[in-house]
């Protein structure tokens, strides 16, 4: 039987297309597999993470991010440790049994944590022991004679860790208010943010980053006198802020990973950083 010229050369462009196109699809997959990061945890992280990202792609479309969300640095660790996330986002350090997960991290920027209030309050200022005071439930009313209306965070918060860390007897006076339950509890620091911003006379807190980023209505008390610049956070005359990081498993860090946070660092990076209320604070990636 005689097959002509015309049936073979058909068979064998319908054969390459075939392998090309296969081809292809197996590329564009493993592509898609290796060239896809999650980042998530602390929303102190978050603002400033959205801006980079968005910067970032600009350099490099062929990388994609999942959408951030906000797990809390607890959170994150413990969703890389498992591998269901490439890059958490934590505004602490390792605590306790976190440093034994073999686990890398890279701090790149600082932000202040602040006594944030509604634009409402005339108050321009506030001390260790009058913040003390009204977490407490002894001091009720501002300035003017106003009821303050506080709010407070959950357990293991990154910002109630700074406080109890650097305000003298705040962690006792916290920890009377959780047994207590003598405050609204609100969750995440968006959640903050926005009750901050919605209540008249409210008292809770926030950071200069998030503030900056997205033009939040709250109004930053100095504390002691100080208020949190970025030159008075850097020469310690103001005593609270939060060090950004990422962690990552070393096993698991991939070219893209490791560019996006190469790019954090960057001079152009540190400019987006500074510009948006945060303070560059990089350490080498390992």
């Amino acid at each position: 039987m005689r097959v002509s010229t015309n049936t073979i050369w058909n068979s064998f462009r319908i054969a390459f297309w075939c392998g090309v196109v296969f081809a292809a699809s197996g590329l564009l997959a493993e592509s898609a597999v290796a060239e896809s990061i999650v980042l998530a945890g602390s929303g102190s992280n978050l603002p400033a993470t959205r801006l980079l990202v968005k910067a970032f792609n600009r350099l490099h479309p062929e990388i994609r991010f999942e959408p951030t969300t906000n797990i809390g640095s607890a959170g994150a660790v413990r969703a890389v440790a498992d591998g269901a996330v490439s890059i958490g986002l934590i505004s602490r350090p390792l605590l306790g049994d976190e440093k034994k997960l073999g686990l890398n991290v890279v701090t790149y920027a600082r932000t202040a944590v602040v006594i944030g209030v509604n634009p409402s309050v005339k108050d321009e200022g506030i001390t260790f022991s009058e913040l003390n005071r009204i977490y407490r439930g002894d001091k009720t009313t501002w300035k003017d004679g106003n009821k303050i209306i506080v709010l407070n965070r959950e357990p293991g918060e990154s910002s109630i860790y700074v406080l109890e860390e650097n305000v003298p007897g705040f962690r006792e006076v916290y920890s009377d208010t959780i047994k207590t339950k003598r405050w609204s509890i609100i969750m995440k620091d968006e959640g903050m943010n926005q009750k901050i911003e919605a209540l008249p006379y409210s008292i809770g807190f926030s950071d200069v980053g998030a503030i900056t980023t997205q033009k939040l209505k709250i109004s930053i008390l100095k504390l002691n006198g100080i208020y949190p610049s970025a030159k008075n956070v850097v020469s310690g005359r103001y005593p609270l802020y939060k060090t950004l990081s990422f962690v990552y498993h070393p096993e698991r860090l991939t070219s893209g990973m490791k560019a996006y946070m190469s790019y954090v660092c960057s001079p152009k990076g540190k400019s987006i950083l500074a510009d948006n209320g945060y303070i560059p604070y990089c350490t080498s990636l390992e």
